[in-house]
């Protein structure tokens, strides 16, 4: 990552990703350090991404506990993310990172088209801890045993909440907590389902 990524649009540091290091896998740890000033954005956006694309399997849980420690951060006050050894030695196989930006970067650019600088306030301060809750709260939710189907939603709300918060724009950022209420309100109601099939299914089974 470049000295003055800060002056890039996000889409840009994210094609970037692709070049980091010059191994076929590359660790959590190393991909933290390359993102520099905008580490929590981007931490949140690479782990929401496979959760609205299932391309990679299995990953719904490392991405939920990796997104929830960087809203924890984000809610003391950390100006950089950090991630402890058990989890910072966790690896990603370059190709699967390569063909996750190749395949969503589109979408990452879309939303920049619309995206501004308005709104600070819900990106700073106050705003910033609000942020930091809704990544805790919804990085809690993929760390959930769920289908693609149930991991969906709130992929969606974190990367429209990171692109938010990469961009400063606070209209995003209100949408993308719009959406994760949603997200987390459509969850309950699908775990709700479940349970009460369980619970039917044990009642039948005893009967």
């Amino acid at each position: 990552m470049t000295p003055d990524s800060s002056t890039l649009r996000t889409s840009e540091v994210f094609i970037a990703l692709k070049t980091v290091g010059d191994a076929d896998r590359i660790s959590l740890e190393q991909l933290t350090r390359t993102l520099g000033d905008r580490a929590f954005g981007l931490l949140v956006l690479i782990f929401a991404l496979p959760n609205i694309i299932p391309m990679i399997p299995g990953v719904s849980t490392v991405s939920g506990v990796v997104i929830g420690l960087v809203g924890l951060q984000m809610m003391v006050g950390r100006h950089a993310p950090w991630l402890p050894a058990a989890i910072g030695e966790k690896t990603l196989p370059r190709a699967q990172l390569a063909a996750m930006v190749d395949r969503t970067v589109g979408w990452v650019a879309r939303l920049e088209r619309v995206a501004r600088p308005r709104w600070t306030f819900m990106t700073r301060g106050l705003g910033h801890v609000a942020l930091g809750a809704m990544f805790v709260l919804l990085g809690g939710i993929l760390a959930l045993p769920l289908s693609w189907i149930g991991n969906f939603p709130p992929g969606v709300a974190l990367v429209v909440l990171s692109i938010g918060l990469l961009e400063e724009d606070g209209v995003l950022v209100v949408i993308g907590h719009a959406i994760g209420i949603l997200a987390t309100v459509l969850v309950l109601a699908l775990v709700a389902a479940l349970v009460a099939a369980a619970v039917a299914s044990f009642g039948w089974l005893t009967s």
